[in-house]
């Protein structure tokens, strides 16, 4: 397990709680007050436990040693480069088939372990699920709309992954391998670059968002510009319509998560970088290549970026 914050302890604490031998790979220096006390979860999922002798914990991905399934990188995705590189160092001194699973909201970071690892070695999770770190050993499931799905974005076989879904879903979490693990990041795309960004700058869970007109033209332009940016790029998600996914997004996905604050305005909150670069800041990006104007995402980007920055920053 690269990465311990509220994503990375929930997976880990299923997996250790079904028996599978965890490695938590943490900065060195790190104060994990969960080394000593264990892992709680609780939640929409049920109450599990770990303690401190189900898993081990290291100083750093350079301390990782030994034989990996896989490697679940369940860091935020602007940590990728970095990630990629420490773990690139290491990788001739671990044995195993050593699969990359990515836990990364957004669009973009797999490619920057294809690179390194090649299109075999790197998977990637759809996680809709909300984790809350209610204290540092305690992390709550606020709410659970679909099981964690696996899978490839390069072709390789998702059912190499059998085993790890089948231990996820044994250890409270399920999941499953998916086919066609493109379709469902980009529909998490959408929905995150709707809610995310707005979300965190007006400081208001998600379900706020669908209660005022002036918010809800702003999300539906934000979805008709990833539609277009989509479609110029050749990629495709589960609807084919700005608005079929609209009907889906407004009468199932909102009022299902209308609780939820998202990771963006936990992260605004607390002071830390954010992941609006692989979501609205991916859309940009995408719209940038094929020559798709996205006025509305840019400038939700470039907001998140202020209020991030602060006003000392000048």
């Amino acid at each position: 397990m690269i990465g311990a914050g509220a994503v990375g302890l929930a997976v880990g604490q299923a997996l250790a709680g079904v028996g599978a031998q965890v490695v938590f790979a943490i900065r060195r220096g790190s104060d994990a007050a969960w080394r000593r006390h264990g892992i709680l979860r609780t939640g929409a999922l049920g109450e599990s436990r770990s303690a401190p002798d189900d898993f081990a914990v290291c100083d750093g991905i350079s301390a990782l040693r030994g034989h990996f399934d896989a490697i679940l990188v369940c860091t935020k995705t602007f940590a990728s480069a970095e990630v990629c590189r420490a773990l690139a160092e290491v990788w001739p001194q671990l044995a195993g088939p050593r699969r990359v699973v990515l836990f990364h909201n957004g669009w973009g970071s797999a490619d920057v372990f294809r690179a390194a690892f090649g299109v075999e070695s790197v998977f990637s999770a759809r996680v809709i699920t909300g984790f809350v770190r209610k204290a540092p050993h305690w992390v709550d499931v606020t709410v659970h709309a679909d099981a964690i799905h696996v899978g490839s974005l390069f072709g390789a076989d998702p059912s190499t992954l059998a085993w790890l879904a089948a231990a996820l879903s044994s250890g409270g979490l399920p999941c499953a391998p998916a086919k066609d693990i493109a379709r469902d990041l980009l529909a998490k795309l959408l929905y995150n670059c709707a809610l995310n960004p707005l979300g965190a700058l007006r400081g208001v869970p998600y379900g706020v968002l669908g209660e005022s007109a002036a918010t809800r033209a702003v999300m539906d332009a934000v979805l008709d510009e990833v539609f277009d940016v989509l479609g110029a790029n050749g990629l495709s998600t589960h609807w084919a319509r700005a608005e079929d996914y609209r009907r889906v997004f407004y009468d199932e996905l909102l009022p299902a998560t209308a609780e939820h604050e998202s990771s963006m305005l936990q992260d605004l909150r607390a002071g830390r970088e954010t992941e609006i670069e692989s979501l609205s800041g991916a859309v940009e990006r995408l719209g940038q290549d094929v020559g798709v104007e996205t006025p509305v995402n840019a400038a939700l980007a470039a907001l998140v970026r202020a209020a991030r920055s602060g006003p000392s920053d000048g």
